[in-house]
């Protein structure tokens, strides 16, 4: 009995520590973010919203990805430069306008450029290139400094007076141009005994070609070498021209660069210097010194005084009205409606295009008669069709008030992406927009010959033919098989027919374009997928023409995303590594009690290729 006692009162014991832990841990936490907003509320009670620009240096370091119109999540901790962010993002707009005023600027001593975690894909990176090379030429000094870039990075920072390379650093810079690499798992599929059933409407569409070969296809490597290679031409002009290099030096370096290391003991930043993509090799210690020597400090053991880019963007002034928008009338607005990510149904959230966010900002601008016209600007790889078959729907309602769409094509407006557009009087498209890949694909796995060999069968009765059918336990069947595939071709048809019938052309012409075939922007004009090539603003005039506006006001729906307080996410995303560690160390409670929810996660490459744009 008295074992009993004690084991009783050892638990009891081991159980009151454990909820000591708990309870203190959550209150350490908890006190520790209301004390830190606190402390953050009230040191804003006491800035000043001037900030003086004279003699300072900006210090442009964006972080994140360009996208047309950011995501915004109702977050109280988002302002808290202590919490880690979840997804950055930068409006290219706002770069543009922060390089351009820079370059104008006569406060502004010089630029200091870092865009080592800066991503952005073609058509972004080639304006944020040509904004710092025309605010160079204006006679502003940019200092570039990297730990190491690839090559959309670096056609960006070439564009400086001067590039500085970490001379510590392990990655260099290697301008060497754009692959596309895949993973290939038809054998491994084969090996581990599971069938993967590919659907696939269009010779040149890839998607699914991870799944069923074990190679590139000839068709992907053409769709993708005529699409790349002008592109990639551009590129290396561009860089040559920002580095005063002779006309096809940065293609010898990437051809030659193997030899080139070994003639500088294979060391990567001396081969930088050596052959002039750089012009120097540095320490951080030594890149702050060599700002003082430049350009001075109030303390010598601080960087000169500068402002970041984020606090220039709040100093400048709204951007001169044009003549046509001086006496802006609310009764006259166009409303650029953002399809911006994966195509999916449900809301809008990080790199996500929700099909019901967009649907809901497509009926505000309905059920507004102010509204005149839509501009929907598209920057997505595509997605889903069904889900592309409610944006569509909803413009077309739209557009039965009488009132137009006009399509304006950003960095990529592929697969999905052109499915939207094909209510549209009229699309624009960027020279180098990726668009086309007009096609559809389904994959379904069939896990059953995985099942059998590890001795896992299904048997039983069912009231109906088709519940035998329809059950993929049992194993894909001939029938399913046929479904599938059709239901993939028909999706395919109706596909083609309404690109044919936006574009006023034969079905069979478009078939000769589709296929799942990807194009340039300046492609897509001759073959008569698109109708003009321009900017959004250039879009956004077209539509006051059309209208006839002599006033009037473009605007966007705000794309705010709600935020939930969940203690799981805090720790993972928000707070500090250190404290992080220390939480998960003490008490792993995150993993014991917490919500296994996931924070939706898209990854780019943009120097290999885009892995969704098929």
């Amino acid at each position: 009995m008295k074992k009993t006692r004690d084991i009783i009162k050892f638990v009891d014991n081991l159980l009151a520590k454990f909820r000591r832990v708990f309870v203190n841990t959550v209150t350490v936490i908890f006190l520790m973010v209301f004390t830190l907003v606190f402390l953050f509320s009230l040191g804003s009670l006491f800035e000043s919203d001037e900030i003086d620009t004279e003699n300072q240096i900006l210090y442009l370091e964006p972080k994140g990805l360009i996208v047309d119109k950011a995501i915004t999540r109702n977050d109280p901790f988002e302002d808290l430069e202590i919490f880690e962010s979840s997804a950055n993002q930068i409006e290219l707009k706002n770069i543009l306008k922060v390089i351009n005023q820079a370059g104008q600027d006569e406060n502004l001593k010089a630029i200091y450029l870092n865009v080592d975690e800066l991503r952005a894909y073609y058509t972004s990176a080639l304006k944020v290139a040509d904004a710092l090379y025309k605010a160079r030429e204006n006679g502003k000094e940019i200092i570039a400094f990297t730990s190491g870039l690839g090559t959309t990075g670096y056609l960006i920072a070439s564009q400086a007076s001067e590039i500085i390379l970490e001379k510590d650093s392990y990655e260099s810079v290697f301008p060497f141009g754009f692959s596309r690499v895949r993973q290939y798992q038809r054998d491994f599929f084969k090996n581990i005994k599971v069938d993967v059933n590919v659907y696939a409407a269009g010779d040149f569409k890839s998607g699914p070609e991870g799944y069923s070969r074990n190679n590139m296809s000839k068709t992907d490597k053409l769709a993708w070498l005529e699409f790349v290679t002008p592109v990639w031409e551009k590129y290396k002009s561009k860089m040559e021209i920002g580095r005063e290099f002779e006309s096809g030096k940065i293609q010898y370096i990437g051809d030659n660069y193997h030899l080139l290391a070994t003639e500088n003991g294979g060391d990567d930043n001396e081969t930088a210097l050596a052959t002039g993509l750089v012009d120097k090799l540095m320490s951080k210690q030594e890149i702050r010194n060599y700002m003082i020597e430049k350009y001075g400090s109030d303390d010598e053991y601080d960087w000169p005084e500068g402002i970041s880019g984020a606090e220039y963007l709040t100093t400048l002034k709204q951007e001169e009205i044009s003549s046509k928008q001086k006496q802006v009338q609310e009764k006259n607005k166009i409303a650029v409606i953002h399809v911006e990510g994966a195509i999916v149904t449900g809301g809008i959230d990080f790199n996500t295009a929700g099909s019901g966010g967009i649907v809901k900002n497509i009926n505000k601008a309905r059920d507004d008669e102010n509204v005149k016209g839509i501009i929907l600007r598209v920057n997505s790889p595509g997605g889903d069709v069904y889900a592309s078959s409610m944006i569509t729907n909803a413009l077309e309602e739209f557009q039965a008030t009488g009132r137009p769409v006009i399509t304006s094509m950003g960095d990529i407006a592929a697969s999905g992406g052109v499915w939207v557009t094909t209510t549209s009087e009229e699309i624009w498209a960027e020279e180098t927009t990726l668009t086309g890949s007009i096609g559809v694909y389904s994959i379904i796995p069939d896990f059953s010959p995985l099942e059998n060999w590890a001795g896992i069968n299904y048997d039983g009765v069912s009231m109906t033919k088709a519940g035998e059918i329809y059950d993929l336990r049992r194993g894909m069947n001939e029938e399913l098989e046929k479904q599938y595939r059709e239901n993939t071709e028909n999706f395919y048809k109706e596909f083609v027919a309404k690109v044919a019938n936006n574009r006023d052309m034969e079905y069979s012409e478009v078939l000769k374009y589709a296929g799942g075939r990807i194009w340039r922007g300046d492609t897509a004009l001759e073959l008569g997928l698109v109708d003009k090539l321009g900017s959004l603003d250039d879009a956004i005039d077209s539509m006051v023409a059309k209208l006839e506006l002599e006033d009037y006001k473009v605007f966007s729906y705000e794309n705010e995303v709600e935020f939930e307080f969940d203690l799981n996410l805090l720790i993972q995303n928000k707070l500090p590594s250190q404290i992080k560690n220390l939480i998960n160390e003490i008490s792993g409670l995150n993993r014991m009690f917490l919500s296994k929810k996931e924070r939706y996660v898209v990854f780019y490459c943009f120097d290999c290729g885009f892995g969704n744009f098929e």
